[in-house]
């Protein structure tokens, strides 16, 4: 009987025993719970080798199974996995027996190759990429796009359950119990908002909580920055999130963001024309961009054209395109106008990494006040609408154990105050549709006040919702926490969260002085 992609998602994929426990070695190298991602990686490295890998012999004990949705994913990238391993063994592959013997040999050589450039990189992990980066053939400072199923963010993906705790201490004010939030928990969602005033230790409790999920799960971090103390400052002070991730800290205009902003999932006119109008949306929420039924109309056909004619498309492009288009019909420069040539002014972004290179990796986007107001707004507005536009185009994240979907994206974004109200559709839609694609959201702000501007139901999306003391409206708090509580009296350290599913809210140390 023909092999079908339902064998392969339901198949139990083993290597011999001897490879499983250096299987388990690499999940303790990279960092990650999961049996699949070294496994994943290492068929990848036998498949780059020159040949095809002897067979594991037939007297060999056999490791632990993985299913083979697990293995390798669903749809596409299954298929393509399958593709990849039929020609590399000259087809000779029509049964899923004939499939799980390859991929037993492919996982074990992989293994072995793995394990001496391990040796070779003096057991660092830097050191370690770097060899596997050169082996690939990929670049190591990005500018080809690099594709397919094997790109970094499936090798990055965690799963598994990743328990949180609320800050660093996180115990129930009332029955001293330890508090933990699984972040990717059945039936649960993984955004969260962390408020409260500036002292009460808001952001030392989502630093907190960012450190732990780091700790369990190697997913990519992206992070607006509008104190500038997120990452680590000339003078070794901050709280070192950059360290903790791995990530690049970028402050435009002074250098650009390597991210082509711009970029099309497609090219066909249905396409082009809701990625206009995305931008349009994005743009009318700048301040003092204010769109008429004209200005709306001139900046879409803008954007419509700049994206056909320019590939990639950068903002100038854009600005050029709508100075023509208002010239052909006779309109002035007005506020719309003005903020396009005020955006210009600044290299913001430079089409080097597509999203999907580009948020396979760890960034801080500072935006302190040095920064103009409207470069921060375009900044932040554009980079969450291609975050969003990115995340819902993948399949949705597979759940290894059936419970706990993995994580493929965390975006942070602190004093988050300063774009909560303007309704942005980017936001919203990573809030309402990115769970299912394993992105995660975290909101640090000052107050319940802050989310008033938003859709009743912006908060109900959260998983976890955290406020400190602050002089927030009582409606605001009784709104989001239920009757009766109040912010204004807890004592240092403490908050008062409510997690998705239950029905009160309960009161947690998170931090104490000392």
């Amino acid at each position: 009987m023909a092999m079908t992609l339902v064998d392969v998602a339901g198949g139990n994929f083993r290597t011999d025993e001897d490879s499983e426990k250096l299987n388990a070695a690499f999940m303790s190298h990279l960092g990650v719970k999961q049996r699949f991602i070294p496994a994943r990686l290492a068929i990848a490295r036998s498949l780059a080798a020159q040949g095809t890998p002897p067979a594991i012999p037939v007297y060999a004990e056999l490791g632990k199974a993985i299913k083979g949705d697990t293995l390798f994913g669903t749809g596409a990238s299954l298929s393509t996995w399958v593709a990849l391993i039929t020609q590399k063994n000259d087809g000779n592959i029509n049964t899923l027996k004939d499939l799980l013997g390859a991929v037993a040999a492919h996982w074990a050589r992989g293994l072995a190759l793995l394990d001496d450039e391990w040796r070779l990189s003096d057991s660092q992990l830097p050191a370690f990429v770097r060899r596997l980066v050169e082996v690939a053939g990929l670049p190591l400072n990005g500018g080809t796009r690099i594709g397919g199923a094997l790109g970094r963010v499936e090798l990055m993906m965690a799963s598994g359950p990743i328990p949180v705790p609320i800050g660093e201490i996180s115990t129930d004010v009332t029955s001293k119990a330890a508090v933990e939030w699984v972040i990717n928990g059945s039936g649960g969602s993984p955004h969260s908002a962390i408020m409260g005033g500036v002292g009460s230790g808001k952001t030392r409790t989502a630093v907190a909580m960012l450190k732990k999920i780091r700790e369990q799960a190697s997913v990519p971090f992206l992070a607006f920055d509008f104190k500038g103390d997120l990452g680590t400052d000339g003078d070794g002070k901050g709280y070192g999130l950059d360290k903790v991730f791995g990530a690049t800290v970028i402050q435009p205009p002074r250098a650009a963001i390597p991210l082509n902003v711009l970029a099309l999932k497609s090219t066909d006119e249905i396409t082009i024309t809701e990625s206009a109008v995305r931008f349009r949306e994005s743009f009318a929420r700048l301040k003092g961009s204010t769109l008429g039924t004209k200005q709306k109309s001139a900046l879409t056909d803008a954007v419509e054209t700049a994206l056909r004619a320019s590939e990639p498309c950068e903002l100038y492009h854009v600005r050029d395109t709508l100075r023509q288009v208002y010239a052909q019909r006779n309109m002035n420069e007005d506020g719309a106008s003005a903020a396009l040539e005020d955006i210009c002014r600044f290299p913001l972004f430079t089409p080097t990494l597509s999203p999907a290179e580009f948020f396979s990796k760890s960034w801080i986007i500072r935006l302190p006040q040095e920064v103009p107001d409207v470069s921060r707004g375009i900044i932040v507005n554009l980079m969450l609408d291609a975050l969003d536009t990115y995340l819902n185009s993948l399949p949705d994240s597979p759940m290894e154990d059936g419970q706990h979907r993995s994580l493929r994206s965390l975006c942070v974004i602190d004093e988050a105050h300063r774009i909560l109200g303007s309704k942005l559709p980017s936001l919203s839609s990573l809030i309402r549709m990115s769970r299912s694609k394993g992105g995660a959201v975290m909101l640090i702000s000052q107050s319940p006040d802050d989310f008033s501007g938003e859709e009743d139901e912006f908060l109900s999306e959260m998983g976890l919702v955290g406020a400190f003391g602050s002089n927030a409206k009582p409606n605001a708090v009784n709104r989001i926490f239920g009757k009766g509580v109040s912010l204004s009296k807890l004592a240092t350290g403490q908050c008062v969260i409510k997690l998705r599913g239950e029905e009160g809210s309960r009161k947690v140390v998170s931090w104490q002085k000392g």
